[in-house]
């Protein structure tokens, strides 16, 4: 399949993509971080509305292709969005069991899914359907994880990374730790360009 004819997570053909403007692909990018930001905040909720730290902080695209990439995609022409939040239970050791909260939720949505085990870890994954994968990993270490993670898309990746990056105040990616439904802003396009932060930073605990 020729990349012209293979459309992305939203739905577009790499020449379809090409012809948007920047400020067009900067509010596609925009459109989609809202929706993982609703993903996100639905499935936390279902585990707890307190405090979680957060890893990947999202706010923008991560250029190059990743696991569900389409032929041709290329650090240059993709992007990916992913984000995700870390807990430590009280008590919490990785049990098969603590996945059921996510496993009832994500058969509430009519999302399909899978579980998976891997050295005593166990890890519940459901296709949204419209392009995002949400994540629940439950480690015997007591580190939970909670991701939202897109389809690669084509587009400027590193243009568009450029353009909200400097448009995004560093002291909105101060952040370490929230209740759900706290994210970092997405800049207007028409914000000035002042700012060049770092915002592929990975913070919380790496364990």
């Amino acid at each position: 399949m020729g990349t012209d004819r293979a459309v992305d997570g939203g739905g577009l053909s790499q020449s379809a993509a090409a012809g948007l403007s920047v400020e067009q692909q900067f509010d596609l990018v925009r459109e989609r971080d809202a929706r993982m930001q609703e993903l996100l905040t639905g499935a936390q909720l279902q585990i707890s509305s307190g405090v979680w730290g957060w890893g990947q902080k999202g706010g923008a695209p991560i250029t190059g292709p990743n696991a569900w990439s389409l032929p041709g995609m290329t650090t240059d022409n993709s992007y990916y969005l992913d984000m995700w939040r870390w807990i430590r239970p009280e008590g919490a050791a990785g049990a098969r069991v603590d996945l059921e909260p996510m496993i009832e939720y994500f058969e509430s949505q009519g999302w399909e899914f899978e579980v998976t085990e891997n050295r005593g870890d166990h890890r519940a994954r459901a296709d949204t359907g419209d392009g995002y994968w949400v994540t629940w990993n439950v480690q015997e270490n007591g580190m939970y994880n909670m991701g939202v993670m897109s389809r690669s898309y084509w587009g400027s990746g590193p243009e568009l990374l450029s353009a909200i990056a400097d448009r995004t105040p560093p002291e909105k990616l101060e952040i370490e730790e929230s209740e759900p439904g706290v994210y970092i802003p997405f800049p207007d396009w028409n914000d000035p360009r002042d700012y060049a932060p770092n915002l592929l930073d990975h913070s919380g605990p790496a364990e």
